[in-house]
């Protein structure tokens, strides 16, 4: 266990070891200067993940040029890790009004802290669970000059809480939820798609390599042509209150690594939203509105952002080194997202944010000059001039 290491901490811990109360500690000298402490603990029996897997895959051949490939994959994940900060909390009537609610109880939350004497309590424990299952679709194919494979992947993945809470996997426009919603019953509504549930993906990769010649038209041999082509749906996110969220952090409700309030909601199905919200909102206040009442009425990740394409093209020419066998020197053009798109980050989903329902950011490639998450603008076009010695 943890406590957090603050002068108003010392004051409760010095005060508790000899002998005080709560009511003992505010009503003395320094109770005005008085916070209670947070903690930070582990449940006692602490696991490592555990992960269930299988697969079943079939392969036809046709000729000795051509396959066609089924590959189905599962798992179940258990014991994943989970932080929860906010066994502690509560709302009162001063949090109810804060929350602009007319309502007399915050639903989901008692009106008094369970202990306190303390703050923010945060628990870490095994409690997480997550299931996977996806469809990969295969096709290659190889000619004389030319060869290229195609793939396409039906998945779905669900959990409470994606990479454990310690590593969000959104960062950009919005963030993903690393606690509990409901801090006493992680699954209502927690479980749900995963952060980087993506149901579709197409990729094909193709290397056409034209043929020696002889004579002037040798300029036009030994060129080799390469690309690949990406294409997916889009990543799910859950629509918030940040203005909820930071009136509970006052009631002992932690918001470690961005954690939010749901919103409620009373949209029916599933909600994509398209490029087209970067000039009209695809969100709207009718659908969702503040968390006043209680936890908003939604699972987590269960609106999905813009869907994404790109391809990127490498085109190199190899020249034989005079006098030095088998020695090439390649010279060539690299283009990233080669047709300059504009691929579209989620819209922002806080309810308490002017921009709410709109797209204002752009996401890089994940194949650039700059590479991932380097800080760079990998979002335009990019052509890198190549030049490789092989021997």
């Amino acid at each position: 266990m943890e406590l957090e290491n603050t002068n108003m901490g010392h004051i409760g811990l010095n005060g508790f070891a000899n002998g005080g109360t709560l009511n003992s500690i505010l009503n003395g000298p320094s109770g005005q200067f008085f916070v209670p402490p947070s903690i930070f603990n582990s449940t006692n029996f602490v696991h490592s993940p555990q992960y269930q897997e299988w697969n079943l895959e079939l392969q036809q051949g046709f000729g000795q040029k051509m396959m066609l490939s089924l590959n189905y994959v599962g798992n179940h994940g258990i014991w994943e890790p989970v932080q929860n900060s906010g066994l502690n909390g509560f709302c009162d009537t001063t949090c109810l009004g804060q929350l602009g609610s007319t309502s007399t109880q915050f639903a989901g939350l008692p009106a008094t802290a369970a202990d306190p004497r303390f703050g923010t309590v945060t628990e870490v424990s095994n409690a997480g669970v997550s299931n996977y299952n996806g469809l990969t679709i295969s096709f290659q194919r190889k000619f004389s000059q030319v060869q290229l494979q195609a793939n396409y992947t039906w998945s779905h993945a669900l959990d409470e809480i994606s990479n454990g809470g310690f590593l969000p996997f959104n960062f950009n426009t919005n963030e993903s939820t690393a606690n509990p919603q409901d801090p006493f019953n992680l699954r209502t509504f927690n479980y749900g798609n995963s952060d980087y549930d993506v149901r579709h993906y197409f990729s094909l990769n193709y290397v056409w390599t034209t043929p020696k010649l002889s004579g002037w038209k040798g300029t036009l041999a030994s060129w080799t042509v390469a690309g690949t082509i990406y294409a997916r749906s889009g990543l799910p996110f859950t629509v918030v209150d940040s203005n909820a969220a930071g009136v509970l952090n006052g009631f002992n409700i932690g918001t470690t690594n961005g954690t939010n309030i749901f919103a409620n909601s009373s949209a029916t199905g599933a909600i994509t939203c398209d490029s087209n919200a970067v000039n009209v909102p695809c969100l709207t206040g009718t659908e969702f509105t503040p968390a006043t009442t209680g936890f908003g009425q939604q699972r987590r990740n269960q609106v999905y952002g813009p869907k994404y394409f790109n391809t990127d093209l490498s085109v190199q020419k190899n020249f034989n080194i005079p006098r030095w066998e088998s020695a090439k020197l390649g010279v060539g053009f690299q283009f990233f997202n080669l047709f300059n798109h504009a691929n579209f980050d989620q819209p922002v989903a806080d309810v308490a944010d002017p921009n709410f329902g709109s797209i204002i950011n752009t996401v890089g490639t994940p194949t650039s000059i700059t590479g991932s998450f380097l800080g760079g603008d990998s979002s335009p076009r990019q052509i890198q001039v190549k030049a490789s010695l092989t021997f």
